[in-house]
């Protein structure tokens, strides 16, 4: 592994050891994406499934519950709290599935074990895609499906366009997938077959700035948001406010989009 390979995992793993408690606060945006990829993903019960970038469940949790008592859920993250919050609400919940921490890139993971391995906007963190993906398609047995989602249109869009209008700069982290074909291509690359790619939309309801700002400190938005001087802050979420909340608090809405992929090995 690289230098540059082996700092941005570090990075990735202590921006998401710090938002783990917060992580998908709000509508649920992840929780309603993950049980989209679960249904294109077609999880029947009894199958063994692998969840990488497991995050706090989003995937993992529907899944485990389509498995259902005969078949099995793994999920794994490169983030320690992420694994750690993860398995305790999966304890609570009654849930059989559990997170282990692992490094995408080298599963440890015997060949041609899994019947479906989904990654729920994790691609983009990996430093090394198709290398990653060769690590997902030697786990799978053959004929089995991958299915992987990104974003086109994230959850924090509207902030993204506040910062826009007002000359604030940000730089999406390298691998950042957009495009359906894009996304396609990169399966292709991998060695995957009869890959498929579909946009979907959903709105979500806030019930003001405050919850919208919450749930934006919830996701790798985090460090960015940080970072802005007090008063950077306050013109961000005047320019937010003015441009989501026109009419007064509880009727914002903002609509998200994510591609979902499916292949077969």
């Amino acid at each position: 592994m690289t230098g540059n390979a082996s700092s941005r995992k570090s990075q990735v793993r202590s921006q998401f050891n710090t938002i783990a408690d917060g992580y998908d606060a709000g509508p649920g945006c992840f929780a309603y994406f993950g049980k989209r990829l679960v249904t294109t993903a077609e999880v029947q019960p009894g199958q063994r499934v692998l969840d990488v970038a497991s995050g706090r469940g989003a995937v993992l949790f529907p899944c485990a519950e389509r498995v259902g008592h005969t078949g099995e859920v793994i999920g794994v993250d490169l983030s320690d709290e992420m694994v750690r919050a993860t398995n305790a609400e999966a304890a609570q919940r009654g849930i059989s599935g559990r997170v282990q921490v692992m490094d995408a890139e080298h599963l440890d993971f015997a060949d041609s074990i899994f019947d479906r391995v989904l990654c729920g906007f994790g691609i983009m963190f990996f430093p090394n895609q198709v290398r990653t993906l060769g690590e997902f398609r030697r786990v799978m047995k053959p004929g089995a499906r991958v299915a992987l989602s990104t974003w086109r249109v994230s959850q924090t869009s509207e902030i993204e366009a506040a910062m826009t209008e007002l000359g604030m700069q940000r730089t999406r982290p390298p691998g950042w997938i957009t495009e359906p074909d894009a996304l396609a291509k990169l399966l292709a690359a991998a060695g995957f077959t009869g890959v498929s790619v579909e946009a979907d939309s959903h709105s979500f309801r806030y019930a003001d700035v405050d919850e919208y700002w919450r749930q934006a400190r919830g996701t790798g938005m985090r460090a960015v948001l940080d970072e802005l001087s007090a008063p950077d802050a306050a013109r961000l979420r005047d320019v937010l406010t003015r441009r989501v909340d026109p009419d007064g608090p509880g009727k914002f809405r903002s609509t998200s989009t994510a591609l979902i992929a499916v292949a077969s090995r």
